[in-house]
């Protein structure tokens, strides 16, 4: 199965199609979109953002442009991919509040976790889209973009859901470091800080970091900054040395080397990337 959605200037901006592990590495060839991944079947786990985390049926996988991925296992399903000019996830965030829930979500499962009713729910928003792609009617990029919203919005209340039930069960000492870093991360680079006001040792403090995120401190401020990174170079035309400077990088030339570390491209080529609409 695949479906494709165009522009006016004929460029490929959204295509729906089935994956498996055969076929997955593909859709990576141009990494200039967001992403949905729906495991109809699977077995293995996923390294994304350096973080391991373990795949089953019924789990969907978020997407950011330029995030870094890998498989390991076997898995069917449905992939969605979207270009940042049709539907951009950073502009609609306020509406949807998706962004650090489902997209760069560093703290929590970036799995979506689903029952098979909440799944087959989810995935029928999915289909809708298919066979809105099929029909070429009048107002078809409209009617898509609102199916796009309407299920994302729909999966923002899921994973809510599962956060505020794993809130009762998670322990206080972890919900202080994800608040401290949310806070921070942008002008506090020093792990000091972070364990001097969590009232623990240098040594616990990185720890426990690596025990609930699976990260070193200094990944994830990194990621941070690179997911706000990512939004500023799509959304505004500031210059690169502006971004740097406001999120804390006193060398503009070391956050191009980390960005690049991170994204795999320098913040210049991904901003050129971003504007460029043809999907694979």
């Amino acid at each position: 199965m695949q479906h494709s959605l165009f522009n006016k200037k004929n460029e490929r901006i959204l295509t729906i199609r089935s994956i498996d592990e055969e076929t997955i590495s593909s859709v990576f060839e141009h990494p200039n979109f967001y992403g949905v991944f729906f495991f109809e079947k699977a077995a293995g786990c996923i390294i994304i953002d350096q973080q391991e985390i373990p795949i089953t049926t019924h789990n969907i996988l978020f997407y950011y442009p330029y995030q870094k991925i890998n498989l390991k296992g076997t898995l069917k399903g449905t992939f969605i991919q979207f270009h940042p000019d049709f539907f951009c996830i950073d502009i609609h965030a306020k509406d949807i509040g998706c962004q650090g829930v489902l997209f760069n979500n560093f703290f929590n499962d970036t799995l979506l976790r689903c029952s098979e009713t909440e799944f087959n729910k989810l995935l029928e928003n999915c289909f809708t889209i298919a066979n809105e792609l099929q029909q070429k009617s009048i107002g078809q990029l409209d009617m898509v973009s609102s199916q796009l919203k309407i299920f994302l919005i729909k999966a923002v209340r899921v994973k809510r859901s599962q956060l505020d039930e794993s809130m009762v069960k998670k322990d206080t000492i972890q919900y202080q470091i994800e608040k401290l870093i949310e806070e921070n991360f942008k002008k506090q680079l020093s792990p000091e800080f972070y364990a001097d006001q969590l009232d623990v040792s240098l040594a616990t403090f990185n720890r426990l970091c690596k025990k609930y995120f699976q990260n070193s401190f200094i990944t994830i401020v990194n990621l941070k900054k690179i997911a706000a990174a990512k939004n500023q170079l799509f959304l505004t035309n500031y210059p690169i040395k502006d971004i740097a400077y406001e999120l804390g990088y006193n060398d503009p030339l070391y956050f191009t080397r980390v960005f690049k570390k991170y994204a795999g491209v320098s913040p210049n080529d991904f901003r050129k990337q971003l504007k460029n609409n043809r999907l694979i």
